[in-house]
Order: structure tokens, then C-alpha cells, then sequence
């Protein structure tokens, strides 16, 4: 154990030193009550066993358990608050030392035997994510006496970790129907936060994919684009092809607002792939086809005319537009063979509708990348903007069926909707 504590006071010793490492599961507060002082709690995700209010006015944490492990995760935190390391001491069964952050004192104890740590805050320095949890338990106490239990759960899922904080798992232990509406919002906080995560992957509908009827529908994955927080909303973008069409069924002077693809999108499709409840949650949005919205192909030596993107459209579903796609895909017209997050792989059933797939180019994953619509003009008025396999963006016939286009669908979602 006595070569096990010099490691540890080496480790320490180092803290002046940049070191990468894990930060704790808990997360910090800065944006909403200033910057914390450096937390054991904070590092090694969880809260203290017990809290010790000192005469002098200071405060002591204590943790039971507190491993090497755990230590070698706290001085990586300790290094990047930009904490030093002075007045350590050992003996044969402690450690302390005085940990020192913007011209405060923490005092810092460790017993080997009995796994006990103990830090200990100067007045007016205590912890300050645990000051934020004590407020905001306190204050959803309030509510459930009142009888407010929706508010009273709002307010304690706030709190990082509220199921580890001491006083809320024996409030919730001793009030069972409290805690199973914990449990629900837990869940529902933790299904929020994935729709919030841009870059992320969700479940929303369902639609045919594994080409086997036998089975059901399959749950359809989206792609997280946006993230609204104003207004509570997120915009998807299908994850896969999800079928293939026509934009329009001849060959003439056509845009989004006239289009067969956009009625078939925000008919058949939806009533397909969404339930009734499901639907109330798509936003109807301003779709926006003006020239800011199209690629134009008359900076390409051999497209002259520049076409028309037709009027704006009131839309619960649609494609994107060239603009939205460079934003979000990194789509250009330049071939860029990094870019794969612009390319989408149709689904087994797509496939069997007609949707074409090469695997010279591969998405992300690994799967054959296909050719998908957008909603902005091509080259004329015939013609649409499309993803090749590439992944960049090139112009096809509005009637192109043979060429098997998929359909990737994006909607905005209310996050503040009964299905949440």
C-alpha cells in the first residue's frame, strides 16, 4: 500500500503539468452560477457521502470507496482547472495536501486503509454545483407540498445527477409515486436530450425498409441537422434512402411548389409513416425556394439559362435545398472524397423500388452511397438538383426514373409536443 501512496504522490505532484484525460460525469455549472472551485464530487461523478458543515464557517466533503482510480481521474480535473499541488504529507495510512486554485485553498485528506477522502472548502468557497443542487432540491420541495409534482419533477431534473443527490433519492425512496414520475421523466429528459444532440441519431415513424411486409414497418432513423432552443424545435433529415420517385411524371417547367414529389411527401408518405399523434408533432414550415435557397449552374461554363426556384411553400414535409444541404452536408459541387456525411445508403426496400447504389463511392459507414433529391432547379427548368453518389451535387431530369433517385424526407419536429 506505501508504494501504491508514493504513486499517488507523484501523481499529484504532477498536477502543474497539462495532462489529457476524462472530465467528470457531472456537469459543470459555469454558465449558470460562475465558475466552480474543483470538485472530487464533480470529477469522479457523484456526490459526497456526507457533508460536514464546519464551526469556522468551512465545509467538508466526504467519500467513501475513493479508489486510485479515482485519484488518477482527479489530478487529470485538478490540471485542467489549472489547480497546484502544495503542503502535501504523507504517512504510513494518509495523504494530504493543500490544493490551491486562483489564490484559494482547498484542504485534501486521503486515508489508504479505510478509502475515506476528505475535502474541505474555506467559507465562501464551498462547491458550487452542490450549492446549485441544494437550491433547486429545496425549491422542488416547495412544489410537491404544494402539489405541484409535473413543476416539482421540472425542477429536479435540473439537478446534474438528481438520483445520486443524497436528499432527493430518500425524498424520492419515501414518496413512490414521486419517484415513478421520476422515472418517466428521466426517461423523457434523457429522449429530449438525443433530439437536441445535432450530429446525433433518432427514432421517429416508421416506414418500410427491410423489404419484408411480413415483419411490420421498421422504425425510421433521422439524422439531428438543427437545434432550435428559442423555439423548442429540431430539424431531420432521414438517416437512409427511404424509397424513390419521380420529382414530377413528365418532362416539363416544374419546381418544388408544383411538383408531384412534394404532394406524394405531405400525403401518402406521411399518412404511411407517421400516426395520428405523431403527425401533431411536424411543424408546418416556411419553405423557402427563392435563388439564396439553389446551386447556380450559369458559374458552370456549359449551363447558361439560371432557373426559377418557384414561390414559397407551406410544408410539413420536404427536401432540402442546395443552401441547406452545403450548410449541414458540406454539399458542393466540387467532388470531395472526405465528405461522406453528404452521401446516404437507400434501404433493402428503396433498393427493390428501383433506387440505384455504388459501391466505387461508400457512405460513412461503410454501405453503398446512392443518388438522392433535393428540391432546388437544376440546369433549366426541366432539370432538379441532386446528390450524386459522390456526394456532390449535379442536375438531372425532373421525370428521371430509370436513373433511381432516393427520397430522403426532412421535417421540423416540436419538441414541446404531447409525445414527449
Amino acid at each position: 500500500m506505501k508504494r501504491n501512496l508514493m504513486a499517488l504522490i507523484l501523481a499529484l505532484c504532477l498536477l502543474g503539468t497539462s495532462l489529457a484525460g476524462a472530465e467528470g460525469l457531472l456537469p459543470s455549472l459555469t454558465d449558470t452560477i460562475g465558475k466552480p472551485m474543483p470538485s472530487l464530487g464533480e470529477a469522479l461523478g457523484r456526490y459526497p457521502d456526507e457533508e460536514i458543515p464546519e464551526a469556522d464557517g468551512s465545509n467538508t466533503e466526504v467519500f467513501q470507496g475513493v479508489t486510485e482510480t479515482d485519484f488518477n481521474t482527479f489530478s487529470v480535473y485538478l490540471s485542467e482547472k489549472g489547480a497546484t499541488l502544495a503542503d502535501y504529507q504523507a504517512a504510513d495510512n494518509s495523504f494530504s495536501a493543500s490544493i490551491q486554485v486562483e489564490g484559494k485553498t482547498i484542504h485534501f485528506s486521503y486515508d489508504t486503509q479505510t478509502l475515506e477522502a476528505r475535502v474541505t472548502y474555506p467559507k465562501g468557497t464551498y462547491d458550487e454545483w452542490l450549492d446549485y443542487a441544494k437550491t433547486q432540491y429545496e425549491s422542488a420541495v416547495q412544489l410537491m407540498n404544494a402539489g405541484k409534482t409535473d413543476e416539482a419533477m421540472s425542477v429536479l431534473i435540473t439537478i446534474p445527477n438528481y438520483s445520486g443527490y443524497g436528499p432527493v433519492a430518500e425524498y424520492l425512496e419515501s414518496h413512490p409515486k414521486l419517484a415513478a414520475a421520476a422515472l418517466v421523466a428521466a426517461a423523457r429528459e434523457a429522449k429530449l436530450a438525443a433530439f437536441r444532440t445535432v450530429g446525433g441519431y433518432v427514432t421517429f415513424g416508421s416506414y418500410e425498409q427491410d423489404n419484408n411486409t411480413a415483419n411490420g414497418k421498421e422504425s425510421i432513423e433521422w439524422l439531428v441537422l438543427d437545434y432550435d432552443a428559442a423555439n423548442h424545435r429540431v430539424l431531420l433529415l432521414s438517416r437512409y434512402g427511404l424509397d424513390t420517385k419521380q420529382y414530377y411524371e413528365e418532362f416539363v417547367d416544374i419546381t418544388w411548389e408544383k411538383c408531384t414529389l412534394r404532394s406524394w411527401l405531405n400525403g401518402k408518405f406521411m399518412k404511411d409513416a407517421f400516426s395520428t399523434v405523431e403527425q401533431g408533432a411536424i411543424l408546418t414550415t416556411n419553405v423557402v425556394n427563392d435563388s439564396s435557397q439553389g446551386f447556380d449552374f450559369t458559374t458552370l461554363p456549359y449551363y447558361a439559362v439560371k432557373t426559377n426556384g418557384g414561390n414559397n411553400t407551406q410544408d410539413k414535409i420536404f427536401l432540402l435545398s442546395y443552401a441547406e444541404a452545403n450548410k449541414y452536408l458540406g454539399v458542393t459541387y466540387e467532388e470531395n472524397s472526405n465528405n461522406t456525411k453528404s452521401r446516404v445508403a437507400p434501404t433493402a426496400y428503396a433498393l427493390k423500388q428501383g433506387a440505384r447504389a455504388s459501391n466505387s463511392y461508400q457512405t460513412a459507414d461503410g454501405s453503398a452511397a446512392g443518388w438522392w433529391w433535393l428540391r432546388s432547379p437544376g440546369r433549366d427548368q426541366g432539370n432538379v438538383a441532386v446528390v450524386w453518389c459522390t456526394g456532390s451535387i449535379e442536375s438531372n431530369r425532373c421525370d428521371s426514373s430509370m436513373s433511381g433517385y432516393c427520397v430522403r424526407p426532412a421535417l421540423w419536429i416540436n419538441l414541446e409536443s404531447g409525445i414527449f
